[in-house]
């Protein structure tokens, strides 16, 4: 991960060569970011709480995405500092994209995160002091009003116009905007290291 604001081309572009780097984020992931107003990132263990909503869940050492434990009611979720923004990585996951899950999250700071499965089920989601401010569908942005551009202009104009020209990489124009709210990248070095990472119980708190 890296902090920093570039041009939404060179972020697009990014983009774009990360997922033909790693074919495998393109099945189904859920990457978000969260950003503390007053810049004293979270700790894991609050992450915990405030994802579980107090469900039952557990805090583990650093780890690998693929040493990650996957079965039956178990969701593992990465969480990683990257400046004062921690972020949470779930592969075939959807946690971070629960709008109960994101106010929580949002608790004196803002989110900004994307999901999307093998069915083509998606949400693009920024939240900011305990509210979900937008929640769309990424694949149809012709379908966005005027009310969820007013929220993150001008990102969502950038991404339209990514769109535009490419319709079929709406997922790089997603992530595009998920960095561009936040400042933090997501890159394949990142996607190789090891992170605390969190398992929850499922359904978390409503």
């Amino acid at each position: 991960m890296t902090d920093g604001r570039s041009a939404p081309t060179e972020v697009f572009a990014h983009y774009r060569e990360l997922l033909r780097e790693e074919p495998w984020l393109e099945t189904a992931v859920c990457w978000t970011v969260v950003v503390p107003h007053d810049h004293r990132p979270f700790s894991v263990a609050d992450i915990g709480a405030r994802v579980s909503g107090g469900s039952p869940h557990d805090v583990h050492e650093a780890a690998p995405l693929e040493a990650l434990p996957y079965y039956d009611g178990v969701h593992p979720m990465s969480a990683a500092p990257a400046g004062p923004a921690v972020t949470l990585f779930e592969n075939n996951g959807f946690l971070g994209s629960l709008p109960e899950v994101l106010r929580r999250l949002s608790r004196d700071g803002r989110v900004c995160g994307v999901y999307w499965n093998v069915e083509g089920n998606n949400r693009l989601s920024y939240a900011a002091d305990g509210r979900v401010l937008v929640s769309l569908d990424a694949m149809f942005s012709e379908e966005w009003d005027d009310d969820i551009f007013a929220v993150l202009e001008p990102e969502l104009r950038a991404m339209t116009e990514m769109l535009t020209e490419d319709e079929g990489d709406w997922q790089a124009a997603a992530m595009t905007v998920v960095e561009s709210v936040t400042g933090v990248r997501l890159t394949a070095e990142w996607l190789a290291e090891a992170y605390p990472y969190i398992t929850f119980q499922w359904p978390v708190a409503s």
